[in-house]
């Protein structure tokens, strides 16, 4: 069955009404974005937050990026909120692109070659991983160096929360059979999922690993007076943006599960004023309609 969660970037005094209604309507993840220049709150103190206004509902960032934090530090934070939330951390990493070059360049962060980024991530998810399983953790690597780092804080999770990889190219696919347990292609279309999907299982297969998870960012307004799809929208071009009537957003969904995805990552997108600040009332009523006039007219 697939899995539905939602991405918020909501401001504090709406994080309450916001994650309540999320699990009250039984969205299987609630997923804060991590941006510096945005308006939105410290991703990790959000999920922490967030965790203490639900019960079940999976928790974790919408991407976040060791890129700009030291994996020691990053590792004890999601053991800290995986034990506060009682195992429900889904811990969701990539890369970067156009808004981390930018948040990199005015808050002083090196925004690195795509290669040194490929290679960052990989040895933080190694140090994350040994942190979170081994009593003592000495690493000796390009970018980061442990000598007998003791494990202190333990997640409730065994070997960790499970890891979402994002991104799409061959380096990223290849961490996969390493470290990822759900594999995410991100908010960008493509023009051919069904080879990317192919790739990730022919990689996991490579690795002895069963097939994992497949996840896609969706874009999304409904619009239940629409008859079938509705204009597009200024800054959404060449994304997965679906705007239209409820009918309209499954059917596009259902060619997504078709193909081979089985969790879908969507953002409700703000219909009046600036489409990347999330009102609380937009989004509530969007969460609704989507619950009610979406999933259950979707094909297993």
């Amino acid at each position: 069955m697939s899995k539905f969660s939602i991405e918020i970037g909501v401001s504090l005094d709406s994080l309450e009404s916001v994650s309540k209604k999320a699990e009250e309507l039984h969205f299987d993840g609630i997923f804060y974005g991590d941006s510096l220049s945005s308006y939105q709150l410290e991703c990790w103190t959000a999920i922490a937050i967030i965790s203490s206004y639900t019960k079940v509902i999976r928790v974790g960032p919408a991407v976040t990026f060791p890129l700009i934090r030291h994996p020691s530090i990053l590792a004890r934070t999601a053991a800290t909120i995986d034990q506060f939330s009682n195992g429900r951390l889904e811990f969701r990493v990539g890369l970067g692109g156009k808004t981390m070059k930018s948040d990199s360049k005015k808050y002083g962060f090196d925004f690195t070659t795509y290669e040194n980024r490929v290679k960052i991530l990989d040895e933080s998810l190694q140090v994350m991983k040994s942190l979170w399983t081994n009593k003592e953790t000495s690493f000796n690597g390009e970018y980061f160096n442990l000598s007998g780092a003791s494990q202190e804080i333990i997640p409730v999770q065994k070997n960790g929360p499970p890891i979402t990889i994002s991104g799409k190219s061959d380096s990223v696919i290849e961490l996969l059979e390493r470290h990822g347990d759900v594999w995410e292609s991100g908010g960008k279309k493509d023009d051919d999922y069904k080879s990317l999907i192919q790739k990730v299982d022919e990689v996991c297969t490579k690795g002895n690993k069963h097939k994992i998870e497949k996840s896609i960012e969706l874009f999304v307004i409904i619009d239940k007076n629409a008859g079938e799809s509705s204009s597009g929208l200024d800054g959404f071009d060449g994304w997965n943006f679906f705007r239209g009537s409820p009918d309209f957003v499954c059917e596009n969904i259902q060619k997504m599960s078709d193909v081979g995805f089985d969790r879908f990552t969507v953002y409700f997108v703000n219909k009046d004023g600036d489409p990347f600040k999330q009102s609380e009332s937009n989004l509530i009523e969007q969460m609704e309609l989507f619950k009610d006039q979406v999933i259950p007219n979707l094909k297993s």
